[in-house]
């Protein structure tokens, strides 16, 4: 079922049903009505009531992320879509395959499907996006804001857990420690923000910043860690410690160092960020950050209703940062 189906339905064009749905007020009331009467003929309400719809309250929201195959953003979903339901919401999820214009087409698309605000999850974050984004619906952020915040933002403690992450490898002796997970042309957004934690690490503790184990992959996938284990083997640079941008990284990188012979700790430790489920079930169990995915999904989802109310969409913004917790199981020394 498509809006054309309803167009076709009331002899309209598809714009109009659009017009309709979003309330436009310049539609003739003999039009909005002939709309409406092909939406309930049809049964095309995106699983919300034609009722709702007319009274602009469908208690629907919807969530744009990057990547359901991967835990992290699967896991934020489930919470997402948990903390919404006590609520009285449901969710719509966007996926945007990591595309920036994904992501746009996924902002702007929040009206037609009938939403009524956005949970939005950039892996990149550009300023210029932010200040020309109008949706005319509330907006929640999940990244750290970039100047003047035009929204609220829900935030990880990226840099401070990338730091404590790297700096109990160093605790465990090691010194040569390999970052695994920018992304190439990444500057702006977690990975960023995960490379800069590590790099205060080193700093504070009197390490030598050495460019040749900051490690891009093309993605946050276990291939993109196997494969980053293979080129620091290949170049024949020396490392003993591992801080891995995501568990799914990690995965690739545990087994990579297995095929290659290298014991885990004893000669290389490692360290990921998630703390998704799969992380205590690998050999060794992975030590981990865990960024607080149901207090971000329960932040985002509050602070979203709030904006959802009329009389709330005019007060401060607000950004809220999530508190970690470092996970330690047997894949680091200490």
């Amino acid at each position: 079922m498509t809006m054309q189906d309803v167009a076709e339905v009331a002899g309209v064009t598809a714009r109009t049903v659009s017009n309709v749905v979003n309330d436009y007020p310049f539609v003739k009331k003999e039009t909005r009505a002939r709309v409406w009467d092909a939406i309930e003929q049809l049964g095309y309400t995106m699983n919300v009531s034609a009722r709702g719809l007319k009274q602009g309250n469908t208690r629907l929201i919807a969530l744009a992320i990057p990547d359901l195959t991967m835990p992290y953003f699967a896991d934020l979903s489930d919470a997402v879509i948990a903390q919404a339901q006590a609520q009285g919401m449901s969710v719509i999820i966007e996926p945007t395959a990591s595309s920036r214009q994904r992501e746009q087409e996924a902002l702007h698309r929040v009206k037609s499907q009938f939403a009524e605000g956005i949970i939005y999850c950039p892996l990149e974050i550009y300023q210029e996006e932010l200040d020309q984004l109008s949706i005319g619906a509330p907006v929640v952020v999940l990244s750290e804001p970039i100047g003047q915040p035009k929204y609220d933002h829900v935030m990880i403690k990226n840099r401070e857990a990338a730091r404590a992450a790297t700096e109990y490898l160093i605790r465990g002796g090691s010194r040569r420690i390999a970052a695994i997970g920018l992304g190439a042309g990444q500057h702006r957004g977690p990975a960023a923000q995960r490379l800069l934690g590590y790099r205060d690490a080193l700093r504070i503790n009197g390490i030598n910043l050495d460019r040749h184990l900051e490690i891009t992959t093309s993605a946050w996938h276990r291939s993109d860690g196997l494969q980053a284990v293979e080129r620091l083997c290949k170049s024949h640079i020396p490392f003993d410690g591992i801080f891995a941008f995501t568990d799914q990284i990690a995965a690739g990188v545990l087994y990579a160092l297995q095929v290659k012979g290298f014991k885990v700790p004893d000669d290389v430790a490692v360290i990921g960020f998630d703390n998704n489920d799969e992380s205590q079930y690998l050999v060794p169990a992975l030590t981990t950050v865990d960024p607080g995915i149901d207090e971000i999904a329960k932040c985002a989802v509050d602070n979203l209703i709030k904006r959802m109310s009329a009389d709330k969409r005019q007060s401060p913004r607000v950004v809220t940062s999530v508190d970690f917790k470092l996970i330690k199981r047997q894949s680091t020394r200490s």
